[in-house]
């Protein structure tokens, strides 16, 4: 073998070379931003936090769960599992509806000293409802709130929760919240005396927002019915009114029928917004109750 093969040669293994070291470090340097992008995981109590929380940290790498993705209704009374607190184990953030609605906070704050936690209804604590997502002026608030609180738990990802922030909150803008707008100055301008019978206390947070007065608020799942003395009492109230509406799941519209027959009363069929599919889903749902709303004003 002459001079310029051997030459030749060298040059061709140390490029192998060049090219085997620069795909090791690759995999591994170019796993570790994978991993390290990833270790922040985010527990959610349930589902309209969750939602929330997918907006305000899209792309951002963190592993964002629903601890409660098999609850379709409201976190009142629910007890955590095994595989709750295995979740939480692993969590760096926890983030809460918060006033009240999830029992076993203290207890997790207990067992769970260096978790940080985010209480979404902080946004508006004088709010005695805990269901605060049920307005969108409240939710807007919230978005404001929860990023910034984000951002402090996570400086390297705060300029993406910033433009998150400020996405999700131009659609909620842009879409419900404007139309909320438009519903209030409607039955303002309508002059009807509308009174309104809540099946869920979460509708008695989106009334407030709108402008209706409410006569009477049941605390309601499909596990519950209102005791025969309270459909009594909303009955007696509700027939000294010039104009009822009952607002109620249509699955549960059932336990509406008495007062519908004695009174008269419209049912409007209100989604409370507690499961769903989609970070889009709150923008879809509380359009669609606005829309329910305005059908009845026609």
């Amino acid at each position: 073998m002459d001079n310029n093969e051997k030459k030749n040669k060298i040059i061709a293994l140390t490029a192998a070379g060049a090219v085997i070291l620069l795909l090791l470090a690759f995999l591994i340097f170019g796993k570790g931003r994978q991993e390290k992008s990833n270790d922040v995981t985010v527990v959610c109590s349930f589902y309209p936090v969750y939602v929330l929380a997918q907006n305000l940290l899209d792309g951002t790498g963190c592993n964002v769960v629903n601890m409660t993705e098999n609850l379709t209704g409201c976190i009142h009374d629910y007890q955590m599992t095994t595989k709750d607190m295995k979740a939480l184990d692993g969590a760096s953030i926890l983030m809460v509806n918060g006033g009240g609605m999830e029992s076993f906070l203290d207890k997790v704050k207990q067992n769970y000293p260096k978790l940080h936690v985010i209480e979404v209804s902080a946004a508006h604590p004088e709010q005695e409802n805990p269901h605060i997502w049920m307005s969108t002026d409240f939710e807007m608030d919230c978005i404001d709130f929860v990023s910034t609180a984000l951002c402090d738990a996570l400086p390297d990802q705060k300029d993406k929760i910033r433009k998150n922030a400020e996405t999700y909150g131009n659609k909620i803008f842009e879409g419900p919240y404007k139309e909320r707008l438009d519903l209030s100055d409607k039955i303002e301008e309508s002059g009807r005396n509308i009174r309104v019978i809540c099946f869920n206390e979460a509708f008695e947070v989106f009334t407030d927002s709108i402008g209706l007065y409410n006569i009477a608020v049941f605390s309601l799942d499909e596990n519950e019915t209102p005791s025969a003395a309270d459909i009594a009492k909303a009955i007696e109230t509700a027939k000294r009114c010039d104009e009822v509406v009952i607002l109620i799941e249509e699955e549960l519209a059932i336990n509406a029928d008495k007062i519908v027959e004695e009174t008269g009363a419209k049912l409007i069929y209100i989604d409370p917004l507690t499961s769903g599919n989609g970070a889009d889903s709150y923008i879809k749902g509380m359009t669609k109750n606005l829309e329910a709303m305005e059908d009845y004003l026609k």
